[in-house]
């Protein structure tokens, strides 16, 4: 089940970020002191503004193997291995509010960048001389969606496209008695490319002053799945018995990812 606390960092990753903590508490004080904003105000039901946002994050990268041919995981086709891992991000974003008749909406684009990277070494679980490695430099999305607001607090929620430099790879370590171990490139691969996907997003925003408001909002993203071959060479069977051929892996990703920052609203 997706959870905030699944967001969250190890606890043993903790102790250097906890100097944060004081500073987000202060600022959610203030925004439940603070009076409500004047700037994109759409109590005369005429809501139209520009505001743009800074924010730092919590990225959880879900990453699934499939190992189709049984090749790593000898014998066993189809077997699956998920491997994530949890890293601090920093987003830009810019927005557009506005209302067509009586229909709030909300226009959005933003980057993350972050180091959204998990390895596991358990691709083939009897040898461990396999690793998979997923990383996520950047990821953008485009949406739109609706909100309401409740005197300083805004409610929003939307869906769009969402775009990702992935980084996918398999390294295969060969061992010998008599020699040092080797890479073994032709059960190897790296391949970096832009995959595409979607995203559903929720939060609010709680007005401070002169235009600003903090906002805290959750995202979940999918980017589908990429076939990759291993055993070019045609040296080895694609499990036991089977042909002579490239084997194949088939790996997928999604991410949640978990903010709270700072955007301002210019005034119409």
């Amino acid at each position: 089940m997706f959870t905030v606390a699944y967001l969250l960092p190890p606890l043993a990753n903790w102790p250097a970020r906890m100097r944060a903590v004081p500073v987000l508490a202060a600022l959610l004080l203030l925004a439940a002191a603070a009076p409500a904003g004047a700037a994109c105000d759409d109590t005369d039901g005429d809501t139209d503004c520009i505001y743009t946002g800074m924010l730092v994050g919590s990225a959880r990268a879900y990453n699934r193997i499939v190992d189709v041919d049984g090749f790593a995981n000898w014998g066993k086709p189809g077997s699956t291995l998920d491997y994530d891992d949890v890293e601090l991000t920093g987003s830009a974003l810019v927005g557009r509010r506005l209302r067509i008749g009586p229909v709030p909406l909300r226009i959005e684009a933003d980057a993350t960048f972050g180091d959204m990277r998990a390895t596991t070494n358990l691709l083939d679980p009897q040898g461990l001389d396999e690793t998979a490695e997923a990383k996520l430099r950047w990821i953008a999305t485009a949406g739109a969606g609706s909100d309401f607001t409740i005197g300083r607090f805004t409610v929003f929620g939307k869906g769009g496209l969402a775009v990702a430099d992935v980084d996918n790879s398999v390294t295969d370590i060969d061992f010998f008695r008599d020699r040092p171990p080797m890479l073994d490139p032709d059960d190897s691969f790296r391949e970096v490319s832009t995959d595409f996907g979607w995203q559903l997003a929720a939060g609010v925003e709680a007005a401070l002053a002169a235009g600003w408001a903090l906002r805290l909002d959750a995202t979940y993203m999918e980017f589908g799945r990429s076939t990759y071959a291993v055993n070019r060479g045609r040296n080895n069977r694609c499990g036991p018995g089977g042909p002579y051929r490239p084997c194949q892996y088939e790996i997928e990703h999604t991410l949640g990812l978990l903010r709270l920052g700072f955007i301002y609203r210019f005034g119409r």
